[in-house]
């Protein structure tokens, strides 16, 4: 979870994981287990948040490490998860070059994750990615981005996006600062349909709300699993469709792609 939306949930007294945040886990797990090659995978999770993603993803691989990065943590958050992850393989800061400068061996992967959206020179910041030293020919780029640019609404505007992206947009960017792609999609098939109602009505009816959905999730467990279970199978479809050389549409973006060495 984005910060920003950390900071709005907390004053939401029924907090439940909301289920586009855990499908969006099991998605990234997937295409981590198709390239894993170590035994201890190293991890930077750049743009971490609240270390959801990380947290998890520990539990399901807990040989790996995990370094989190993100600016927007404070002081007293530092502290916080510091305290809290004493005993586990997550590293929290916030900044990048202090965590590059405790690594002792080369990063597996590096997880951007609905991050650059919220840069406004994203081509400076993959370069800055793409010229740590400790990746190499086996390392992988695993970004997430919002996809489609005349489906920019309400919500990116709340959450401090500069723009959305397709399978071009995303691999230029990623080919200019000298990445070689892997892989490349979308996800999330199944919320473009909602999306573009919730465009069309932002046409009418101007929003006022300063929350996401995220942020404003209330529902109980079950509801929440329902509602998961129903992205997990999009996922399953969409990978599905890609295997047979099909290329399904989705509101969410990826590519996986490693440095050219």
């Amino acid at each position: 979870m984005d910060l920003q939306e950390l900071d709005k949930q907390k004053k939401n007294k029924r907090y439940s994981r909301h289920p586009w945040e855990q499908a969006r886990l099991e998605f990234i797990y997937t295409k981590i287990k198709t390239n894993l090659k170590d035994d201890r995978p190293v991890f930077l999770d750049i743009g971490c948040g609240d270390t959801f993603v990380a947290e998890q993803l520990l539990k399901k691989m807990p040989n790996s490490t995990f370094y989190c990065i993100d600016i927007a943590f404070t002081d007293e958050q530092l502290i916080y998860y510091s305290k809290k992850f004493k005993n586990k393989k997550i590293k929290v800061f916030n900044k990048l070059n202090e965590a590059i400068a405790q690594m002792e061996s080369n990063i597996s992967f590096v997880l951007v994750l609905d991050v650059i959206e919220h840069i406004e020179n994203d081509l400076d910041f993959l370069i800055q990615i793409e010229q740590i030293k400790q990746l190499d020919s086996k390392s992988k780029i695993v970004i997430t981005v919002p996809a489609f640019q005349n489906l920019f609404s309400h919500h990116d505007y709340v959450l401090g996006h500069y723009r959305r992206y397709n399978n071009k947009t995303l691999e230029n960017i990623t080919l200019k600062c000298g990445l070689q792609t892997i892989q490349k999609g979308y996800f999330f098939s199944s919320l473009l349909l909602p999306r573009f109602i919730s465009k069309l009505t932002e046409l009418i009816f101007k929003p006022k709300t300063k929350s996401t959905l995220v942020a404003r999730w209330s529902k109980g467990k079950l509801i929440t699993k329902v509602y998961k279970n129903i992205l997990i199978l999009d996922i399953t479809l969409t990978a599905f469709l890609e295997k047979i050389h099909l290329k399904p549409l989705g509101l969410s973006n990826y590519i996986i792609c490693k440095k050219h060495v």
